[in-house]
């Protein structure tokens, strides 16, 4: 698979409301400050991949390190010089507006650090630039930041989700109009829908679909398939799974975008099924294979099998 199966609108980046929505967002800034002020050594070599508004790399900078690059292909790249030199911060951060997956640097560097992440973690294609940057300009022995990352899933017993939110609402009648047939067609349609889930909607604990280290993991260990076994706590129905990610960025500072946390942009994604009884105790047997999506760069598809009902969902 080459890199323009993976390639994405990078310059949807420019946005400012974009880096705004990420910037503040206190739960993902706060612990990647704590994890670079943590795992930055004084004197230390740092890349920051898709550095954005530059607020990772001037952190990094902040917390001693020598040398940092600031690697962005898009356009926002200016705005992170900008902002690098209001804060009197030239001498020790560069911004380059370059392609990371191409870019080599003089020296090896000690430390990659990178919020790659998006929604269902691989969403956005991005973590491939990521790799191939680490390949071409970690020294060995270097640190990752992330360092690893897994991506979740656990069954829900949703109501108010599926028929408020979900596919389940087209039974509520629109001026005497009925709708309701078209509850199968959208739950056949297979749409991964980024909400906030209720954490007390989760049926069963998250496991992990894919875990990767990241300091070896390659692109093509992200298309993982297996099988779970969830055993329900409670009577009620299945109507689906939630899916999000919980990223180690440094030895004490996991951030878990899951229900049971607190929330950040990204919130969680519901995978809709139409629904199954389920009793406490109950094994619930879910198939899963995660790859690219064919045709949208930056997209995945998750395909979920359970109870004999296949189902292919996009996610964007």
């Amino acid at each position: 698979m080459t890199s323009a199966d993976f390639d994405f609108d990078f310059d949807s980046y420019s946005e400012l409301s974009l880096q705004r929505l990420m910037v503040l967002d206190k739960h993902r800034t706060n612990a990647f400050a704590e994890a670079i002020a943590e795992v930055v050594s004084s004197g230390d070599r740092v890349i920051d991949v898709g550095t954005g508004s530059g607020l990772l790399a001037m952190l990094a900078a902040k917390s001693g390190a020598a040398q940092v690059i600031g690697l962005d292909r898009a356009a926002i790249a200016q705005v992170a010089r900008r902002l690098v030199a209001a804060n009197n911060l030239e001498e020790q951060v560069e911004v380059i507006h370059e392609n990371a997956s191409t870019f080599k640097s003089d020296h090896r560097v000690d430390l990659i650090v990178s919020e790659w992440l998006g929604h269902f973690a691989f969403t956005e294609g991005m973590l491939q630039h990521v790799i191939a940057c680490r390949d071409n300009n970690l020294k060995p022995g270097g640190r990752m930041l992330p360092s690893a990352v897994q991506l979740l899933l656990a069954p829900l017993d949703a109501p108010d989700l599926y028929n408020k939110a979900g596919p389940g609402s087209w039974n509520i009648q629109v001026k005497g109009i009925d709708f309701s047939s078209l509850e199968e067609v959208e739950v056949r349609q297979a749409i991964g829908q980024k909400i906030f889930i209720d954490p007390h909607d989760v049926l069963a604990p998250g496991q992990p679909i894919v875990s990767l280290d990241l300091v070896t993991a390659g692109v093509q260990d992200i298309w993982q398939s297996g099988e779970l076994t969830f055993l329900a706590e409670r009577d009620g129905q299945l109507h689906g799974f939630a899916g999000w990610f919980a990223a180690q960025l440094s030895p004490s500072v996991c951030l878990d975008t899951g229900p049971h946390k607190p929330g950040t942009h990204w919130a969680q994604t519901y995978f809709p099924l139409a629904p199954l009884p389920v009793k406490k105790g109950e094994s619930i047997v879910v198939t899963y294979a995660l790859y690219p999506h064919p045709i949208s760069p930056g997209c995945l598809e998750l395909e979920l099998t359970v109870h004999g009902e296949r189902l292919i969902y996009t996610v964007t």
